[in-house]
């Protein structure tokens, strides 16, 4: 295939909001901490929390309560649901895709947190439902919830997942609103859906216009890779404007925030979380899993060679403080017998190809950050404090 096309392919269908779905993490831990502030945001929190919970179905392969009482590193599956956007039905949590996948490692004792962004179309055999191979990792959720997302995404990449954390694609525009919008600095000047954004100038945006500033694609020279940029200052200047007092004592903010998230973290593990490990958000290092483009049956997928894949059970488990270990199979699990033709060549994508999508550092993340002069290593939240 000729090279320009498959560059088409790779910014039609590369991961949509990758870095959306971590809201739910960091703004609860947020929420949590500020228990010192009295009954009323302790009460707000415990009501709305009740209301997140939501049990994985999937067996722990790790005591994790025991791992936060001892102040362990722990793993969490952010997700980014599309039910709830383009009309769906917000209430219904069934049936969607993730069109965010994103596993974080939370090591107190580093005081980091990484955050790795798996590619939504990535080539997977989903768990407990094989025989719909191939599809794409993001269909988990769609098969199984969140019980086939967990163990689809430890099966690819032999990396335990501790807990998950789901939010509502159209929840994101909703805390923005409910905080009163927020200030954002581009990094390049662009027109989407009538809005204009100047580089280097700040702009106050309201959920709409937030949500503008992080789904254009096209226009940016680094495509998705600029995007989840883009949604990381969205994110940051949400968590500034939403650690303020007048906003941790908002019912609706607190009560917003609770209806569009699910997870499997109970109030004594946030608490625990929000007392212990605080000073992991000193340092945030984002990174995400490349992959290769290719068409199987009709459809664009993402290839993750077994070297980055390697590269990237390695970077999970250290942070775990895991000793090393075989990343998982190629796709997860083995291929269902008579859908081998659907399986592109053992060699597929392990040599780096400047046409590829494959080509990069594997130090940092993403070229974007040295085209912007940005590092994408540091404090998600520089006005947060994590020794108060």
């Amino acid at each position: 295939m000729d090279s320009e096309s498959q560059d088409n392919r790779m910014k039609r269908h590369q991961s949509k909001h990758r870095t959306r779905n971590i809201i739910l993490a960091v703004v609860a831990v947020i929420a949590l901490s500020v228990g010192g502030y009295g009954y009323h945001v302790f009460s707000s929190v415990e009501r709305s929390t009740s209301k997140m919970y939501s049990a994985s179905g999937i067996k722990k392969s790790r005591n994790v309560s025991q791992l936060i009482k001892k102040q362990k590193p722990i793993s969490i599956l952010l997700l980014g649901t599309d039910v709830g956007a383009l009309g769906r039905d917000s209430k219904v949590w069934a049936g969607g895709r993730t069109d965010s996948m994103m596993l974080v490692t939370i090591n107190p004792k580093t005081q980091t947190t990484t955050m790795m962004s798996i590619p939504r179309d990535s080539l997977a055999v989903i768990s407990g439902h094989e025989d719909e191979f191939p599809t794409k990792i993001n269909a988990a959720y769609y098969f199984g919830q969140t019980k086939s997302t967990i163990a689809t995404v430890q099966n690819m990449f032999n990396v335990p997942v501790d807990y998950y954390g789901l939010l509502n694609m159209g929840g994101m525009e909703k805390l923005v609103n409910e905080v009163g919008g927020v200030d954002i600095v581009p990094p390049l000047t662009f027109t989407y859906e009538k809005q204009h954004f100047t580089k280097g100038k700040e702009i106050h945006v309201n959920g709409s216009q937030a949500l503008k500033f992080t789904r254009m694609r096209y226009q940016d020279p680094e495509s998705d890779y600029g995007r989840t940029l883009r949604q990381r200052i969205v994110i940051q200047a949400l968590l500034k404007k939403g650690s303020k007092l007048n906003n941790l004592l908002n019912d609706k903010f607190i009560d917003s925030l609770a209806s569009q998230s699910r997870t499997d973290l109970s109030l004594s593990d946030l608490m625990e979380l929000a007392k212990s490990y605080r000073t992991a958000t000193k340092h945030v290092v984002s990174d995400h899993v490349q992959g290769v483009s290719d068409d199987i049956a009709g459809q664009s997928f993402e290839i993750l060679p077994q070297t980055e894949k390697q590269r990237v059970t390695n970077k999970l488990r250290k942070g775990l403080e895991m000793s090393a270990a075989t990343t998982g199979p190629r796709f997860g699990e083995e291929v269902p017998a008579g859908m081998e033709a659907y399986v592109p060549a053992a060699d597929f994508g392990e040599t780096a190809d400047t046409k590829s999508t494959w080509g990069h550092d594997t130090n940092t993340s993403s070229q974007y950050n040295k085209a912007y002069d940005r590092d994408n290593t540091g404090d998600l939240n520089p006005n947060y404090d994590a020794n108060n």
